[in-house]
């Protein structure tokens, strides 16, 4: 976790614009006036999605909140729950269980929402088909590491002649596939949740991601790649690893190729660019490593506190359990 900068600079217009900058002002002071780790991840949430979020139009949606709640520290603890909730918990994979919808304070925001429900899908559970795809399209390797991939290696004799580490690959998702599944009811806290998520991407620039990603649409090449299995894989999920467009070349670049952009499009670079924000305002804001505590703890915990320091864990011990994600 780190503390947001005294002074807001970013790039082009908005650097100039008062409502931002007097927006970034009351962040500050609501992390000043911080009592806990909670609270002052709620503040720099706010503050590092002005300065990391994946658009001017998230930037500016931001900073019109938090105008909104006139210095009211309640109201805006609560729009940095929100957030966690619905922008950073919505990409970090974590295990067993789906937060409770928390509300937030515009009402454009649950129009925005109730119409990206009424069109959501649930995709389907198995895709090889698009795993098969994304393995020829990435050359059988890691994009990361360039292991071969061991069940193609076994297939093929030519790849088990490339010299190269033999591993386990996976395919992977920018956007959780998980994000659409178990949403069946009109009622039910999974659907709910799920469109919030995608009316933070709305509201953020992003009105057609919903469609873009609904259903099957979650395993279309351009939202998966190919990675070795275990800590790569896990560390792409759990936002400790992303990727970020440069001009430069070295050894820690990675290029992305097809042998044929129709046929094997590309990972979306949009894609990756909104990935690559909310792993980096989850790190810098703590929210990614709080998330991860508090999953740990609840593991670990047997009995619950009757002080009521247990309070977050239990809040999160009765959250409704979300899909099982398969890997393939």
């Amino acid at each position: 976790m780190t503390a947001l900068p005294h002074q807001l600079e970013l790039d082009g217009d908005i650097n100039r614009s008062r409502f931002v900058t007097l927006a970034y002002s009351r962040i500050l002071q609501l992390e000043k006036s911080a009592t806990d780790n909670r609270e002052l991840i709620h503040a720099r949430i706010l503050g590092y999605l002005i300065i990391h979020g994946p658009s001017d139009d998230a930037r500016k949606t931001v900073a019109k909140e938090v105008n909104s709640c006139a210095g009211d520290k309640t109201k805006l603890g609560n729009l940095g729950r929100f957030y966690v909730d619905h922008y950073i918990r919505g990409f970090k994979r974590y295990k067993g269980r789906t937060p409770t919808p928390s509300s937030h304070p515009s009402r454009s925001f649950d129009m925005a929402k109730d119409a990206v429900s009424s069109e959501m899908t649930e995709p389907p559970t198995s895709y090889q088909a698009a795993k098969r795809k994304a393995l020829r399209r990435d050359n059988f390797r890691c994009v990361v590491t360039g292991a071969v991939d061991v069940a193609s290696a076994s297939r093929d004799p030519a790849l088990r002649q490339t010299g190269l580490p033999l591993r386990t690959t996976q395919c992977a998702h920018i956007f959780p596939q998980s994000t659409n599944t178990n949403i069946s009811g009109d009622g039910s806290s999974k659907r709910d949740y799920a469109a919030s998520m995608w009316a933070v991407m709305t509201r953020f620039g992003y009105g057609d991601l919903p469609r873009k990603l609904n259903g099957n649409n979650v395993h279309s090449l351009e939202n998966i790649l190919t990675l070795e299995g275990g800590t790569i894989h896990e560390h792409f999920d759990t936002l400790q690893l992303w990727f970020e467009r440069t001009g430069l070349s070295a050894p820690s670049t990675v290029q992305f190729t097809t042998p044929d952009p129709e046929e094997f499009p590309l990972p979306s670079p949009t894609y990756l660019h909104i990935h690559a924000a909310y792993a980096k305002v989850a790190k810098l804001s703590g929210a990614g490593d709080y998330i991860d505590n508090l999953s740990r703890d609840l593991e670990e915990i047997r009995v619950l506190s009757k002080d009521g320091s247990s309070a977050e864990l239990l809040e999160h011990a009765l959250l409704p359990l979300s899909s099982e994600i398969q890997v393939f």
